[in-house]
C-alpha cells in the first residue's frame, strides 16, 4: 500500500508514526528491516539524506509508492545517533526543520490544524475566511490562526526576534493569533527541538549500516576540519561579558544561533579589534554557514559610517532579545549591574585583568548601579 506524501514530508505526524508502527516497533526490528536485502536501497537513501544535511542540500523525499520508504528518515536518525557527534545532529535537525517548513507553506489550513493537534497535542483554531476576518479589529485581520499560549511558549522562546516574545503579542483569553508562516515556523521548530532532544541507544550495527556510518563519519570529520571555528585566546574571552561569552560558546559548538545573536557577536568582535576574516571564522561551525553570505554580512556590519562599523546592541536591547543570561537568571556577574553596554563591560574587565584585580567590591564603592537584573 502506497504512502501519502504527508507521511514522508512530516515524519513526526501521527500518520507517519502509524505507518512506521506497521513495519517496525523498536530499534532492533528497525535494524532487522534495514538488513533485509529488499531494503538495501533504504539504507542508501538514508545515507544520502544525512549527507544532504552536511552539505546543506535540499532533502529529497523517497518514493511514496514503496511502503518501506517510511524507514528512510528513521534510518537517517539511526546513523546520526550512532555517530554521536553534536555538530552532525545540529546539521540534521536544521536540515529536517527547513524541509518541513518549506512543505508546510503549501498545506491547507485544516491540515495544519490537524498536524498540530495530532502530532503535538496543540490547541489551534482557524480565525476564519478572509471575509469573516473583516469583522475582526484591523490589527488582527492578517492572522490566520489562534494557538493556545501554553503551546506557543513550547517553541517561541527559542526564536529571539522581538515578535516571538509573548509580551509583544496580542493575547485574548489565553489565545495567541499567528499567521500561517508563523504557525509553520512553530511546527518546524518543534520538530527540530524533538530531534535535538532525542536520544537513541544504538546497538552494534550490521555490515551495510556500519559502512554507511563510516562514510558519514568521514564526511562530517572533513566538514568539521574545514569549518573549524577560530578560537580566541583565553585572555580575550575571559573579558567577554556573559552575553557575548554565551553566543561565542554556542557558535564554537556549531549551534545555529539567531540573527540577532550573530549580529551582536560580529559587531562586538569587530569593535574590539578583530578583522573580517577572523570574525567570519568564528561562525564557520554554524549548520547554515555559507562563506560568501557570511563575508557579505560581516563586511556590511564593519563598513557603516565610513569604516566605523555598527556598534553592538546595548544591555537593554540584549535583554529584550533574550540574549542576556544574567537577566534570564542563568549566570551572574556583578559588573553587569554597573554597565549599560557589553563594550563597557569588556573595557572594565580587561582593565581589571591587566591590574590583577580579583576583588570586585570596588564596584559598589566607586560606581553607581545603573540597572537591576534581579
Amino acid at each position: 500500500m502506497a504512502l501519502s506524501i504527508q507521511q514522508l514530508r512530516y515524519p513526526f505526524s501521527s500518520e507517519a508514526r502509524e505507518a512506521l508502527f506497521k513495519v517496525t516497533r523498536d530499534v532492533k526490528s528497525l535494524i532487522d528491516q534495514l538488513e533485509d536485502p529488499m531494503n538495501h536501497d533504504i539504507v542508501r537513501q538514508a545515507e544520502e539524506r544525512v549527507y544532504s544535511s552536511i552539505v546543506q542540500d535540499e532533502i529529497q523525499l523517497p518514493d511514496h509508492n514503496n511502503p518501506a520508504s517510511i524507514l528512510v528518515y528513521q534510518a537517517a536518525r539511526l546513523i546520526v545517533e550512532r555517530i554521536d557527534e553534536p555538530r552532525l545532529k545540529e546539521y540534521q535537525a536544521e536540515a529536517e526543520s527547513k524541509s518541513v517548513n518549506k512543505y508546510l507553506a503549501n498545506e491547507s489550513d485544516s491540515y495544519l490544524i490537524h498536524l498540530c493537534e495530532s502530532a503535538f497535542g496543540w490547541a489551534v483554531k482557524s480565525t476564519g475566511t478572509e471575509a469573516q476576518r473583516t469583522k475582526m479589529p484591523l490589527l488582527l485581520r492578517s492572522f490566520d490562526f489562534r494557538i493556545r499560549f501554553e503551546d506557543f511558549l513550547e517553541v517561541a522562546p527559542l526564536f529571539h526576534a522581538w515578535n516571538w516574545k509573548l509580551i509583544n503579542r496580542h493575547l485574548d483569553s489565553g489565545w495567541v493569533p499567528v499567521r500561517k508562516s508563523e504557525l509553520a515556523r512553530l511546527i518546524s521548530g518543534k520538530f527540530k527541538q524533538l530531534i535535538l532532544d532525542s536520544r537513541i541507544e544504538v546497538p552494534t550495527l550490521p555490515r551495510r549500516l556500519t559502512e554507511a556510518v563510516e562514510r558519514i563519519e568521514t564526511e562530517i570529520r572533513g566538514k568539521i576540519r574545514k569549518t573549524e571555528p577560530v578560537k580566541l585566546s583565553g585572555d580575550t574571552t575571559t573579558a567577554f561579558p556573559p552575553c557575548i561569552g554565551q553566543i561565542h560558546e554556542d557558535s564554537l559548538a556549531g549551534k545555529n544561533v539567531s540573527h540577532e545573536a550573530r549580529f551582536a557577536l560580529a559587531a562586538f568582535l569587530l569593535k574590539i579589534g578583530m578583522d573580517i576574516r577572523e570574525v567570519m571564522g568564528v561562525f564557520k561551525a554554524a549548520p547554515d554557514f555559507v562563506q560568501t553570505l557570511a563575508e557579505y554580512q560581516v563586511r556590511h556590519i564593519s563598513s557603516k559610517s565610513a569604516g566605523e562599523g555598527y556598534t553592538p546592541p546595548g544591555c537593554k536591547k540584549m535583554q529584550g532579545n533574550s540574549l542576556c543570561p544574567v537577566a534570564l537568571g542563568e549566570v551572574f556577574d556583578p559588573l553587569c549591574e554597573y554597565v549599560l553596554h557589553p563594550l563597557a563591560f569588556y573595557q572594565t574587565r580587561t582593565w581589571e585583568l591587566s591590574k590583577g584585580i580579583v576583588d570586585h567590591g570596588w564596584y559598589t564603592r566607586k560606581k553607581r548601579k545603573r540597572q537591576s537584573l534581579k
